[in-house]
């Protein structure tokens, strides 16, 4: 009976040591990120705020169309969907991508924003800084835009216009963008927009006009939910992107690169093929809620996430080691309690 026990116990032991290389396997580094030529970028868990990749996403850059995410979100938050506003002739007039409103139509807030989010207007940016402004001005826009990126913690962001247009000052970071969309896709009317292949607005000749969505990922890409897609001579291609799969969304924030669709898609395949083990392996967070203002919350989650991957590693480091001892020693018990048994 007692080595019949005995045989049990030990059988287990061995399944346990069986069994670790494969808990050794769970804690393996994942493979390499995919090469990029990009400048700037990050690869964020949107829920979670891990950061995956990153790649000098506190580098100063011109942010291009990319500054639409901030003037949509601002816009949506600060007035009535149905407000109207006249496009005036700085509107009318500005360079750049349009949506080719006449000076003098009027257009409602939310046709503003399907112009500024699909259509990528220019135009349109402007005529929503001058619709919501308190004042009436762009320069009134743009310093509600500023607060709210600094309220979010984008401190390392200055807008100085609400359409992305290179200028002296216009600047923003990767991180600082990361944050910015993680907030807005936290907005209804903003994801139902931004996620929007084409819509159809009234137009000023009595017509309707089709805006077609500028971010051909969602077509390109199974799950893509938007952004926004950008360029001028000093941002280079850019794009922000943002992906659902099995429950978690990822946010991909691609400046300066040659081809900003397939380097997006290789993050993508990359990130969510590895996604447990690029959580665990995770720094630090970028949240909306994750301000300056409780930035200790930052600290401490990440020195807690720190410790529990710490405590992981410690467990796997000796849990071979253990169970060849805890075996030896059984082996042990049967040696010796199999010659007890043969004396008597």
């Amino acid at each position: 009976m007692f080595r019949s026990r005995l045989c049990v116990v030990l059988s287990t032991v061995l399944l346990l040591l069986c069994l670790a290389p494969a808990a050794l396997a769970s804690e393996a580094s994942p493979p390499p990120p995919p090469d990029t030529t990009m400048r700037a970028g990050v690869l964020l868990d949107m829920e979670s705020g891990n950061v995956l990749w990153a790649r000098d996403e506190k580098v100063i850059r011109a942010p291009a169309s990319l500054t639409k995410v901030l003037t949509g979100l601002v816009a949506i938050e600060n007035s009535d969907l149905n407000q109207q506003g006249v496009i005036s002739n700085d509107a009318r007039t500005v360079p750049g991508q349009r949506m080719f409103a006449e000076a003098g139509w009027t257009m409602t807030v939310r046709d503003m924003l399907w112009g500024l989010l699909l259509q990528s207007g220019n135009d349109a940016a402007i005529s929503l800084a001058e619709t919501v402004s308190p004042d009436g001005t762009v320069e009134g826009f743009m310093q509600m835009a500023n607060a709210r990126a600094r309220e979010l913690g984008a401190t390392d962001s200055n807008f100085v216009n609400p359409h992305g247009l290179d200028a002296p000052g216009h600047q923003t970071t990767a991180r600082d963008l990361a944050l910015i969309t993680s907030a807005a896709l936290r907005n209804p009317t903003f994801v139902d927009m931004v996620g929007s292949k084409t819509h159809v607005v009234p137009w000023g000749d009595g017509q309707d006009h089709l805006f077609i969505n500028h971010n051909k990922l969602l077509w390109r890409y199974a799950g893509t939910i938007g952004v926004k897609t950008g360029f001028t001579n000093d941002a280079g291609n850019c794009l922000i992107s943002a992906v659902q799969r099995d429950g978690r969304t990822l946010i991909a924030v691609v400046m300066g690169t040659g081809n900003h669709y397939a380097e997006s898609t290789a993050l993508y395949d990359w990130g969510f093929a590895n996604l447990p083990a690029l959580q665990a392996r995770s720094t630090y967070s970028i949240r909306p809620d994750l301000t300056p203002q409780n930035a200790e919350m930052e600290i401490s989650s990440t020195r807690d996430s720190g410790t529990a991957g710490l405590a992981a590693g410690v467990q796997i480091k000796y849990l071979v080691p253990a169970l060849a001892v805890v075996c030896l020693i059984a082996m042990g018990m049967v040696r010796r309690y199999s010659l007890y048994f043969s004396r008597t």
